[in-house]
């Protein structure tokens, strides 16, 4: 009983370290699920001067001709050695990666949520979705990296998204099929994971086409940073950005914040909310939104 008690007492004292830095709950309840969004918000017609508005439709099948027989690809990990670390994580190769050298792949940079490592995307199903995903044609091969964010650094001491950039990314790029172009690079994360996603996205949006913002509360102070990070992007570089979130989420008011943001500075953006909480089972039933969303990115390319 006394270890017990020493073990919740240091829980407590990490989570409350944890809350100085973002607001990023996990609770775990079972929600009952439905797949049509409760909300659904497309910024308005664009007016002269402003940034070209994204409609909000869901990705047609593409029509692929690959002569692929493998239904399945194929999960590896990682290691970078960098400086004084060791960079981790896992990365998805499409089925009949690597049988064409000559062919080239968008990549995706899914992040995890805090307290969990690169196995998160995995456990949920991530690899498997993309799987029947590719094999029905419906969207195109790609990479999907899941790099592992130690999240007990607090900011700014916390490299990940340093390391992210200029490691993860040039040694992604050097060691694997990807294509490098922008376009074809994607950023996305659940929870803490898309607090880095929208940080790292719009700050380097010269290497991201795509932002994923899934049940995101952003970083203490990077709610205000916001409008002076999409200030300095071109308007013909705005990257692609889908925000969504669980209506009973207890980082909502968090979220809405950040989309009536960017809805302000008139940044063209997709916002979703869906019954659901703040939890895997939430994530898990959007693999399939997510996986089209981000495909639709590159589809006509």
């Amino acid at each position: 009983m006394k270890k017990f008690l020493a073990a919740g007492f240091v829980l407590i004292l990490f989570l409350s370290a944890c809350s100085e830095l973002m607001t990023d709950g996990e609770d775990t309840p079972q929600p009952q699920f439905t797949s049509s969004p409760v909300t659904e918000y497309t910024v308005p017609e664009a007016t002269e001067g402003a940034p070209e508005i994204a409609e909000t439709t869901m990705p047609a099948p593409v029509d692929l001709d690959r002569s692929c027989s493998e239904a399945s690809g194929v999960m590896e990990t990682y290691e970078i050695p960098w400086k004084d670390e060791l960079l981790t994580g896992r990365i998805y190769l499409p089925p009949c990666y690597g049988s064409d050298p000559d062919q080239e792949y968008p990549t995706l940079y899914m992040l995890h949520g805090a307290i969990e490592t690169d196995q998160q995307w995995d456990d949920l199903g991530l690899d498997e979705w993309a799987d029947t995903l590719i094999s029905g044609k419906e969207i195109s091969p790609l990479i999907i990296i899941m790099p592992r964010e130690i999240t007990w650094i607090i900011l700014p001491e916390n490299l990940f998204g340093d390391h992210l950039v200029t490691a993860i990314i040039p040694w992604i790029d050097s060691h694997y099929q990807t294509l490098e172009d922008r376009d074809f690079r994607a950023i996305g994360g659940m929870s803490r994971g898309g607090n880095w996603a929208v940080r790292l996205g719009l700050l380097h949006w010269g290497l991201f086409g795509s932002i994923g913002a899934h049940s995101t509360p952003l970083f203490l102070g990077d709610l205000k940073r916001v409008p002076g990070w999409v200030e300095i992007i071109p308007t013909s570089q705005t990257p692609r950005i889908l925000m969504d979130i669980g209506q009973d989420d207890n980082n909502l008011s968090d979220a809405e914040a950040l989309h009536q943001s960017l809805q302000d500075q008139e940044i063209p953006h997709e916002w979703r909310m869906y019954p659901g909480l703040h939890d895997e089972h939430y994530w898990k039933s959007h693999l399939e939104e997510y996986l089209k969303w981000y495909s639709a990115g590159w589809a006509d390319q």
